[in-house]
């Protein structure tokens, strides 16, 4: 079965090309950690571990690589501000080091393996970065500017390679000027200008800086970083997958792939995968606009983490997804309800192993191949547990199967079954109490019940008792 993607180089579907068994190279571009990350920040890297599940599921051999940007303009004016103008590059990695772990910590809750990333800091490899803008410089692509910074030309580049800006439009650089200098990470379409791969140390940046005999004292800029991580994580100039926000795709991955084409003399990744926006009624979410949600505010909107992550699977990874309390809450009560249907049918299977239903496998496998059609996946799932005619250890085998992919965590609803002793016997009593009409000594048991943390469900086919969640 072919797997297809939307590609944003070529504006059009792709089918990959490799076949199961072969190793697959993908990136993800990593947070700057200058604070928490928001949701806005964390739907990328759900959509990005959901990409990397697919094609292990499919049976190739994927690798994950993401940087993490813990020196930038951001970072430094954090560090200043907590320590001062005698700030050195060890206070930096004591300030990044907070926001660093909080996003470990929120990936970990959402169900992402960061074991299964290879996470690089870009700190941890200023050397490799300063050897490749030399390299720039000596193949004629960089130069030093007299305000000490060293840019990337855009015209000598386009001199070889002529494809500047490809991948926002055709004619991208057609009436606009080229050759001005930009030193800050971030700009507009409008101002197509060569940009600093080393940014000259200033006196905002206090003690903050590195040293090179050729580059002087300064600082990686932003988009050279992720051209170095791609060369140090994998063994081959054009990657497969490179993924990120729809509002990276300019400067930062035009940039990005300006750079890694003028070291490797080859494209950096065959695919780029897209995220659409996370919407606050109707603006996008972020940290400078303060309409941002953190993963820890969720529990007080009577939500998980894992219930955002429903959320989340439930749209197509490039659409614009608006975020509301009412969606949050709708996919919490949908998450809470698919951990009972899984609780149940453990309850009904005396531990005999089921087999993975192969129709439904084949069309949860289809809407995967759709461009990573995670909506009509999760209705393969529900179509699933819907079935009245079908053996329950089928059923549930399924649904862990699907599960591999949707990362859930389905499998944790054995918790909810962790039922003691003294429960159960406030059970059976009420089940006497029932057969004898005693509505009101039932009644009182079932308070009982709900006092000691657990729900009772009754059922045709007998109580159905879980821990209250």
């Amino acid at each position: 079965m072919a797997l297809v993607f939307y590609n944003s180089l070529s504006r059009r579907r792709d089918e990959l090309s490799k076949t199961p068994g072969e190793a697959i190279a993908m990136y993800s571009c990593g947070p700057t950690v200058y604070d928490f990350a928001h949701l806005g920040n964390l739907r990328s890297f759900i959509f990005a571990d959901t990409l990397f599940r697919t094609l292990g599921y499919f049976g190739y051999k994927p690798s994950w690589a993401m940087n993490i940007t813990d020196v930038d303009d951001k970072t430094i004016r954090g560090t200043i501000n907590q320590k001062g103008l005698t700030a050195k590059p060890a206070d930096l990695a004591d300030y990044t080091k907070v926001f660093l772990t909080g996003f470990i910590e929120d990936l970990e809750k959402l169900n992402i393996d960061p074991k299964q990333i290879k996470i690089t800091r870009v700190t941890e490899i200023i050397p490799l970065i300063q050897e490749k803008i030399i390299r720039l410089i000596d193949t004629g692509f960089a130069y030093r500017a007299e305000d000490g910074s060293t840019y990337f030309s855009v015209n000598k580049y386009q001199e070889k390679y002529g494809d500047y800006g490809q991948m926002v439009g055709e004619n991208f650089l057609a009436g606009k000027k080229v050759g001005a200098r930009v030193k800050q990470d971030d700009y507009t379409k409008e101002n197509i200008s060569d940009f600093a791969l080393w940014k000259a140390r200033s006196e905002d940046d206090g003690e903050i800086y590195w040293d090179h005999p050729i580059l002087g004292q300064g600082r990686p800029g932003w988009h050279i970083e992720c051209s170095v991580v791609n060369d140090l994580s994998f063994k081959q100039k054009t990657i497969d997958f490179h993924t990120g926000g729809v509002d990276l795709a300019f400067p930062h991955h035009t940039n990005e792939m300006a750079q890694s084409r003028a070291l490797n003399d080859a494209p950096l990744s065959h695919f780029w995968l897209h995220l659409g926006l996370l919407l606050v009624e109707g603006q996008k979410m972020s940290k400078s606009l303060g309409n941002f949600v953190r993963l820890k505010d969720l529990p007080q909107n009577n939500a998980s983490p894992l219930a955002y992550r429903y959320l989340v699977l439930q749209s197509g990874y490039g659409q614009t997804l608006n975020f509301t309390q009412e969606s949050l809450r709708a996919a919490g009560e949908a998450y809470r309800d698919l951990l009972l249907k899984t609780a149940w049918l453990l309850t009904q299977t005396n531990n005999t192993k089921g087999k993975i239903l192969s129709a439904a496998k084949e069309e949860f496998m289809n809407a995967l191949a759709d461009n990573l059609n995670t909506g009509s996946a999760l209705a393969v799932l529900w179509k699933v547990l819907s079935y009245t005619d079908t053996n329950p250890a089928d059923q549930l085998a399924t649904i862990l199967d699907f599960d591999q992919v949707l990362g859930l965590d389905l499998k944790s609803a054995a918790n909810l079954l962790d039922v003691p002793g003294e429960v159960r016997s406030l059970a059976t009593q009420r089940e006497k109490a029932r057969a004898e009409k005693d509505w009101s000594t039932a009644d009182q048991l079932r308070e009982q019940i709900n006092e000691q943390g657990f729900e009772i469900s009754d059922t045709e086919n007998g109580p159905f008792i879980f821990r209250q969640f």
